[in-house]
């Protein structure tokens, strides 16, 4: 009777090696080695039952004792990335803090987590948060659905997002928002310890678009100002008075839709944005001149002599206690410009002819409630509101004479 040998007998079942992707799919053939040690680091790869899957371990000894720590599942974790992992963990260890590492396998499982954390977050806008849920839902989710974040690099981002978007002929200033979305999604995750590594941090847009992306130009001119006023006084009262008003200050077609009649002061002269309603969260106000007095004056008794008796200056309809919606804000500026200019072009129309009335530049700035720096601010504080009020009349007698009528307290 021969002898039988046991066919394991010279080989063991953890390997040492240089562990890589490489290593790990040489071994991976072998059912006998069970792990690979890494010369370098007390670092395990263990194969699984199914030897194209893994997991990292890493083992501490601390006190004479040994433990094991997960650090995460081949191949959403691979090679390339798991040394970077265990630098964090290894630290996190050292300061006691707790590693929470690749709770995400695909991109989309991430991007639908930073939507949820999004609009649960009570700082962002409205308007901000709606533009991250069209950009998530629309094209960031669909587009790198079941792509796996141990995978994803630049040519996968090319491939299955930037190649797809040029084709559908969006713009490279959308194209950069897209992608800034995604990396600020990533980023976010990295920070917070759900992720172990960023694939998208030494990503740029322009490694993916070359083209130049210019500064949207000013659709009106001072000179077609005596046109745009008469369109605007032939509109209707409350299209008529929205579009006024942002012509007049230089205002967001936001902050304006929203104003209250008991923000503004008739007797002091003064129309007040509480800080909830402009973008920066700072409350602005705005000295009213003659003319602004006089106009609006005269359309708060045009609302009364309507049965309107409420608090909005813009009102959703007669009953209801809330101010139109940015929508039909939007869709009233449309109607009176007929498409061919926008409610940021009267910000940009005020902003060139205060330029050119010799306004200064800080003036000019605090009126678009622009963000500024602290030793701004300081100076805005004690020197500016004079001014402010000194700016609109210049610039309100400048309006009158493109067109005389243009605060004419009649509405029909």
């Amino acid at each position: 009777m021969g002898i039988r040998l046991n066919p394991n007998a010279a080989v063991t079942s953890t390997v040492r090696c240089k562990i890589s992707d490489t290593q790990i799919k040489k071994h991976m053939r072998d059912p006998r080695v069970r792990q690979l040690k890494d010369d370098r680091y007390k670092l395990y790869f263990r194969f699984s039952k199914d030897r194209n899957k893994g997991s990292w371990v890493y083992m501490e000894y601390r006190d004479g004792k040994q433990r094991a720590h997960t650090l995460g599942r081949y191949p959403n974790l691979s090679a390339t990335y798991v040394f970077d992992v265990l630098h964090v963990y290894v630290a996190d260890l050292a300061t006691g803090k707790r590693s929470v590492m690749n709770e995400f396998q695909t991109v989309d499982e991430l991007l639908c987590w930073y939507l949820k954390a999004e609009t649960t977050d009570k700082f962002l806008s409205r308007n901000r948060l709606v533009a991250i849920k069209s950009m998530c839902d629309k094209h960031l989710i669909p587009n790198l659905h079941g792509v796996k974040i141990s995978e994803l690099d630049h040519r996968i981002v090319e491939k299955r997002l930037m190649k797809v978007l040029r084709q559908e002929h969006y713009s490279p200033s959308y194209l950069r928002a897209l992608f800034q979305t995604l990396k600020v999604a990533f980023n976010k995750a990295k920070k917070l310890r759900f992720l172990g590594v960023n694939p998208l941090s030494d990503m740029k847009f322009a490694d993916f678009v070359k083209a130049k992306i210019d500064v949207k130009g000013c659709k009106l001119r001072p000179s077609d100002t005596p046109e745009l006023i008469e369109s605007l006084c032939s509109a209707q009262p409350f299209t008529r008075m929205l579009s006024l008003m942002m012509l007049a200050h230089g205002t967001r077609i936001g902050e304006t839709r929203q104003a209250k009649w008991r923000h503004i002061c008739f007797k002091t002269k003064r129309w007040t944005i509480p800080k909830r309603y402009t973008k920066t969260k700072r409350e602005m106000v705005y000295p009213l001149t003659d003319e602004m007095v006089e106009l609006l004056s005269a359309f708060k008794e045009w609302q009364l002599a309507n049965y309107y008796k409420g608090n909005n200056v813009f009102p959703l309809n007669k009953r209801d206690k809330q101010p139109i919606h940015a929508a039909r804000a939007s869709e009233m500026i449309r109607e009176v410009s007929k498409g061919e200019w926008s409610a940021h072009d009267l910000r940009k129309i005020a902003r060139t002819v205060w330029a050119d009335l010799g306004i200064d530049y800080l003036v000019a700035e605090t009126l678009l409630n622009h963000a500024k720096g602290k030793l701004d601010q300081a100076y805005i504080h004690t020197h500016i509101e004079l001014q402010k009020s000194e700016a609109l009349n210049t610039y309100h007698l400048w309006l009158k004479k493109c067109w005389r009528t243009c605060f004419s307290s009649l509405f029909k």
